[in-house]
């Protein structure tokens, strides 16, 4: 081993003269890499004492990563809560990085790694690179947190977010309602995908059709956007006389905007959001929404994390938890 310290996949590639993507499929014995080139990556790596179970984690540390998004999401605050009580109850440190715009190579979390001493990592952020995570899970111990990728190897805790949603879209309609708008982020993510094809499902089971004029996709969880693109839906000829939130914050949004444009919740427009965060009991009027159990995702997040930290060969596993209808004062029969 070079120098004693650890070796990276990056210096097996350098050293190989390949990219660390070749080195990756090597590792994962894909088929879809030349046998010269998989022989010359396999004598690399053993020549310099790496192997496909060598890990830059460091199993005697008692902190772990958390990277976030960002922190203006209220959910991500019940996920994280979850996850520091589990890890204090093993006796780790919870370390949290918001990695929003930013760790988006594998060189990014290859060098905090190299440098800091973590066990593993959970990763409440959306990694859509699957060779990204590929890597990952050969350096270090990792679980997925509400957004996930199905990838061989990457445990994850999650809901189902395809259900959720038409459970929350199925409710607007017994209520009445004929003409549903959708505020959703975008649609990159996986769990607004997911929630765009519940709102579908719901409609074409009820025989409506999708308008695209009250659908929006939002790049952030942020009320001003959302209230601006409330505000256009509610002003066009022809409004909608209810609308799927697929967040809390996007709920308030749309409820701010129909008052400012002279609409009664849930007289004219009845809001249904999703998450069940603090804010949606605290407007006027309260917010019915989807509630998703966000500290329990987390505590099993790292109650997993913690598992394969101890039983590196553990194999993936998927835990998808409940969500539930809450129903207050922002929906009523039309």
């Amino acid at each position: 081993m070079e120098n004693g310290s650890k070796i990276t996949i990056q210096q097996v590639a350098d050293k190989a003269g390949v990219s660390i993507a070749t080195v990756s499929r090597v590792l994962n014995n894909k088929n879809t890499v030349r046998e010269d080139t998989r022989k010359q990556v396999l004598e690399v790596a053993e020549g310099m004492g790496f192997n496909a179970s060598s890990s830059l984690a460091d199993n005697t540390s008692r902190a772990i990563l958390l990277c976030v998004p960002d922190l203006i999401n209220p959910f991500n605050s019940s996920v994280i809560e979850g996850i520091q009580q589990s890890a204090h109850q093993n006796h780790y440190r919870v370390f949290i990085l918001q990695s929003k715009e930013k760790y988006l190579d594998y060189g990014d979390y290859e060098e905090a790694l190299k440098n800091h001493s973590f066990a593993g990592i959970i990763l409440l952020t959306s990694i859509m690179n699957t060779e990204l995570l590929e890597l990952l899970t050969i350096s270090c111990p990792i679980v997925m947190c509400s957004e996930y990728c199905d990838v061989n190897g990457v445990s994850f805790v999650s809901i189902d977010d395809v259900k959720s949603a038409c459970r929350a879209t199925e409710y607007l309609i017994s209520l009445g309602c004929r003409k549903l708008a959708l505020l959703n982020f975008s649609l990159q993510f996986r769990f607004a995908r997911h929630r765009e094809q519940g709102f579908d499902e719901a409609l074409q089971k009820a025989g409506l059709e999708k308008n695209p004029d009250w659908i929006a996709h939002l790049s952030s969880i942020d009320y001003q956007l959302a209230y601006s693109n409330a505000l256009h839906i509610l002003s066009l000829p022809d409004p909608p006389d209810a609308c799927f939130a697929v967040s809390d914050v996007y709920a308030v949004a749309m409820i701010h905007a129909a008052k400012k444009s002279g609409f009664r919740v849930p007289g004219d427009l009845s809001v249904i959001g999703f998450d069940n965060i603090d804010l949606a009991s605290m407007t006027d009027p309260s917010i019915t929404t989807m509630a998703q159990p966000g500290r329990m995702i987390g505590f099993q997040a790292s109650e997993l994390l913690i598992e394969k930290i101890n039983n590196p060969r553990m194999a993936k596993k998927r835990i998808i938890l409940n969500t539930e209808l809450i129903v207050r004062e922002s929906t009523a029969r039309l």
